[in-house]
Parts: C-alpha cells; structure tokens; sequence
C-alpha cells in the first residue's frame, strides 16, 4: 500500500465477558463458509454509528483479519516487503511484527499480499504470494519453521500469485501447490515434513476447504474445477470440471454435503453439483450469478452474493438471493461495486468496494437495509470484514484497517449466546 505502518491509535473497549462469542480462526471464520454464529450484533444504530475502537495503516493488500484469544492478524505490502502484524485486538497496540521480502505483483490491479494466515493450537501459518511459507508462533512470532512451495515442492505460482490460505486439521498443513507432481500437499503441523502430496491440476485462488458432508474428506476450486481429496493420504476421490479463462476460480466453494455450489466470473458462471456420486453432476448451470471473488454465503435454503466483475462494468455488479435448488434468483440490488458479504447469525454484513458497510437482514423475499456507515476509504476494497467477538475488522486496499465496536450484548442481557 501507499501508506507506511504507522499506528492511528484511538482507543480500545473490551465487549463484556457476559458475551459468548466466536473467534474467526481463519479466513472465512470458523468453518471457512464467511458465517458467525455469535449473537449479539447490532442493527438498531439509528442516527448513531459503531465506535472505532483503533485504525492501523498495514500496507498494500487484500489478506483479510483473522481474531483469536484477544489477539487479531493480518498483513500488508509497503517497501518490497510483506509485513504481518499481530496486534492486541480491543486496542490496536502492536505486539509483534513478522517481515520478509515479497514482490508487489501489480498485474492489472493495485498488488500487495493476498493470502489469510491461519492459526490452530497456538500456531499460525502463512502463505505468501511468492510461496514462502511460514509457522510462527502465535504469541510471540518466532519462526517454528518454514518452507517455499516452488523450490521445495516445484510449485507452479498461478498468474496472480498464491492466494489461497491453508487448511489446518488432523495434524495436517494442507495447501495448494500447483506442482503437477503434487499440486497439493499435506505438511506435518509441528516439523513442516511432507506427509503426502496429490493430483496434478494448477492451482487457482481459493482456499482448500474441509467438507461439511462426508468425513475424511477435503475439497479445492483449483484451474480445472472442483476436485475432492482424501484428507488421509491425499487421494483424488472425484472431481467436476469448472474452468474459466485465465485459470481464475476465487470464490469459495459452498459445501451442502450431497451438494456443492461453485460460482465464477469470467462467462462461466454457478453451478450446482451433485457430489454424491463417483462423477459429479451439475443440477443446473447459470451464467446469471458470477461471482468473481466474493464468496457466496447461505442461510437456510437460500444463498447470498455478489455478481459481476472487474473490467470496467464494476459499477454493473449487484447483491443478489438466490433460491439453491433451483438456481432461481429471488432477488438483485445494485450499488455496492464488487462487494464482499459476512453473515453474521441470520445478518448479512456487506463492504462495498468503495468502503461502505451495510447491514441487511438475510431476506429471502427482499432487500431489507437495516444501518449502513463509511468505513473505509479508496476503492477496489475486495477483502471481506470479519466479525469477531463484537468487533467488525474492515481492511482497505490501500492500507487502512480498521476496527469497530458493533456488539451490542452486555453482561446480564438474557439472550446471551453463541452458534
């Protein structure tokens, strides 16, 4: 980004105790599906907006937040270097910096970093753009171990960059490579050695995904399409062929366990596949929701997100609700830019590209706008906010992070509850 890191501390306020609340682990939360189940967000702002606990400038970028144990994470680009940050999380302090050389890889868009760190039993994991590949300590930021996925496992970087964030589960790093001999790999959480490495498609922009059906099996949106691996030993079970030009599949898969839904820009549009098959097949097809980066989110029988694309129609793009089973579209409005969207409990959190964010309920009849407020500046803001333990964390383009309070549940209310 343009700016430095430099610190716009305003102050910090800790949500009460008597609130029970998701952290957001990794990118897309919880369960990488871009949903929180934590109560207590509030919608009745009136002519009032949230309070900034605490901004940072952070650098160039689109990695987004991820909140544990107090503590919230992220990096930038500034100075041919890729910074992540650990910060405490009610006020904005900095606790601990990792740095390390990075290109800028501005291809046809501002550039800076990309991938979401992950973290899992007190240990965070990152991937840069380039292939560099980290362990840290969570608390401290010690370098547990490292790895370059191009010359340790002849990883193939897809045009623009390694974007995707590791899944962490079973013991296991699992990520993509691209390799075509091992184009993804599962590394050993604590010492970073291979366990095994598996099929041979180029890697794409999504992030490896943990299905929510079968067990013992994991699921990426790679340059061929969607294919399903064995968390195990990395074998290819099936696969459904969903390629775009340019290799770009972005937008996270949404796992309904016999289904899987997948949407891409680029002319090619969403897909409904029956994965509970040997060869997966499309239900129905429609170039009527393309959704280029955004990642759709479900609540109930009804999925949520954005269509449209970058090339100068961005102004075209629209929010829209989608009926699942039948590919219907209930619903469309415009105005938001190549947004991103969150669903907090049944809440539809939306940042619009140019900053704005808007709180809507997830209504399947209706637009239904409940607050909105100007969080961040500039443009191209494609990195979706995360919401964690009351606080929303909206990251820019150009640098700005910034986080407010938006809990509204004290110690004592009675409704008090997590998902």
């Amino acid at each position: 980004m343009r700016s430095s890191i430099t610190l716009a501390l305003v102050f910090g306020q800790l949500i009460s105790v008597g609130l029970r609340a998701d952290d957001w682990p990794a990118y897309g939360g919880p369960r990488g599906n871009h949903v929180s189940t934590e109560k207590g967000l509030r919608t009745d702002w009136g002519d009032e907006e949230p309070q900034r606990l605490w901004s940072l400038d952070v650098g160039l970028g689109y990695s987004s937040v991820v909140e544990v144990g107090g503590r919230a994470y992220t990096q930038g680009y500034a100075k041919a270097k890729n910074t992540l940050l650990c910060v405490e999380a009610s006020s904005g302090r900095i606790l601990w910096n990792h740095q390390y050389p990075c290109e800028k890889a501005d291809k046809y868009f501002p550039g800076g970093s990309r991938g979401t760190p992950a973290i899992h039993d007190g240990t965070l994991y990152l991937n840069s753009h380039q292939g560099d590949f980290y362990a840290l300590d969570a608390e401290t930021g010690k370098i547990l171990w490292a790895k370059n996925l191009p010359k340790d496992f002849g990883g193939r970087r897809p045009t623009w960059g390694y974007s995707g964030s590791p899944l962490v589960t079973d013991g296991k790093v699992i990520l993509e490579t691209g390799s075509e001999k091992g184009s993804v790999i599962a590394l050993d959480t604590e010492t970073g050695n291979l366990k095994w490495r598996a099929g041979s498609h180029g890697a794409a922009y999504a992030s490896p995904l943990q299905r929510a059906g079968p067990e013992g099996e994991f699921m990426v949106f790679n340059e061929y399409g969607l294919v399903f691996h064995r968390l195990s030993d990395g074998f290819e079970l099936r696969k459904y062929q969903h390629r775009t030009r340019f290799g770009i599949n972005a937008a996270q898969p949404l796992d309904m366990g016999a289904s899987v839904l997948i949407s891409s820009a680029y002319g090619k549009g969403a897909a409904l596949v029956d994965v509970g098959r040997s060869r997966p097949k499309a239900l129905w097809e429609s170039e009527s929701f393309s959704c280029q980066m955004a990642s759709l989110v479900r609540f109930d029988s009804f999925a949520f997100g954005i269509h449209g694309q970058t090339g100068g129609r961005e102004d075209q793009s629209s929010l829209f609700c989608m009926e699942i089973a039948k590919g219907k579209k209930r619903w469309e409005k415009k105005g938001f830019g190549l947004a991103t969207v969150i669903l907090v409990s049944d809440k539809l959190v939306i940042l619009s590209d140019r900053g704005e964010l808007v709180l809507a309920r997830a209504n399947p009849f209706k637009f239904e706008e409940l607050a909105s407020f100007q969080a961040l500046p500039g443009k191209t803001n494609w990195t979706p906010p995360t919401y964690a333990n009351g606080r929303m964390h909206c990251k820019g383009s150009q640098g700005k992070w910034v986080c407010l309070e938006m809990g509204s549940i004290r110690q004592g209310d009675s409704d008090a509850g997590g998902g």
